[in-house]
């Protein structure tokens, strides 16, 4: 039974929820961060968000065994009231203007787009700086 329990206990432990992080991306009107979530230290899932004042740019990159797989972009219009009182404010309703997924090739995403590839070459960057810092051990002051 004291067995039992132990492995009960160890298979919770090993269940842990996945960490999610927040690092900041690029300056943005209304603020742009990108989301980091990993379990036991291997990357799940990327998610970048820009929110500009007439358009809000997304890239999610999801991993597989701590690979990348796939990238998604979209591109949506900020909806704003145009009549009355409130003309001008955001309606919360987001048209999608643009949406492209994108698989890894080996080395890399395959982006022909020159600012679609370097936007997504800089969401790496930061992320494996992100996780570089995340795994260097702590000096002892």
């Amino acid at each position: 039974m004291k067995y039992a329990f132990l492995l009960l206990l160890a298979a919770i432990a090993a269940q842990a929820d996945p960490v999610v992080s927040e690092i900041e991306w690029e300056p943005a009107c209304d603020g742009a961060t990108i989301e980091l979530v990993s379990d036991h230290g291997q990357m799940m899932s990327v998610r970048a968000m820009a929110v500009h004042s007439a358009v809000t740019t997304e890239w999610t990159i999801h991993y597989l065994d701590g690979r990348p797989v796939t990238a998604e972009f979209r591109e949506s219009e900020r909806g704003r009231v145009t009549e009355g009182e409130n003309a001008g404010d955001y309606t919360g309703v987001n048209r999608l203007k643009r949406l492209q997924t994108f698989k890894w090739q080996g080395e890399g995403f395959m982006v022909e787009d020159k600012a679609l590839r370097e936007s997504l070459e800089g969401i790496l960057v930061k992320v494996q700086a992100a996780r570089d810092k995340e795994a260097k051990p702590r000096s002892s002051d």
